[in-house]
C-alpha cells in the first residue's frame, strides 16, 4: 500500500473504529481502467485481545511485530475493463456494496477480536 495516499473517505464505525476508503484505482489501456476501493481498518492489538488469542506471550509479541499495532484489516473489491466515463460510478458502487454488505459486521463489538484471531490462526499455520 502507498501509505503516502490519503484516503478517499473516513467513516467512525459504531464500534469506534475507524474505517478508511482508498481508491486503488488505475488506468490500463486506452479509455480502460482497473477500479479497486481498498478498505482499511486499524485495530488497535489490546492485551484483552492478545490474551484471548494465545497464553504465549512470546507468540503474542512475534505477532505484533510481523503484523504491526494496529493490525490493519484489509479488505479489497475490483472491477476489470471499465470504460473511463463509468470509473468513478463502478468505484462508488464497489464502495456501496461493501458498506451495505459489511456495515453490520465491522461495526460490531466482536469485529477486532474476530479479525485479528483469524488473522492469528492464518499467520500461525504460515509459520508451520
Amino acid at each position: 500500500m502507498n501509505a503516502h495516499q490519503e484516503p478517499v473517505d473516513t467513516l467512525i464505525l459504531p464500534n469506534n473504529l475507524e474505517l478508511r476508503i482508498y481508491d486503488r484505482s488505475r488506468k490500463l489501456a486506452g479509455d480502460r481502467w482497473y477500479v479497486k476501493v481498498m478498505m482499511e481498518i486499524p485495530v488497535p492489538l489490546t492485551p484483552e485481545i492478545l490474551e484471548r488469542l494465545t497464553p504465549d506471550k512470546d507468540l503474542a509479541a512475534e505477532f505484533v511485530r510481523e503484523k504491526g499495532n494496529p493490525f490493519p484489516y484489509r479488505y479489497s473489491k475490483a472491477r476489470h475493463f471499465i470504460d473511463e466515463k463509468e470509473k468513478d460510478r463502478a468505484f462508488q458502487e464497489l464502495k456501496e456494496d461493501f458498506l451495505r454488505t459489511n456495515w453490520n459486521y465491522v461495526g460490531s463489538s466482536r469485529f477486532a477480536f474476530l479479525a485479528v484471531a483469524k488473522a492469528f490462526k492464518e499467520w500461525e499455520e504460515r509459520r508451520r
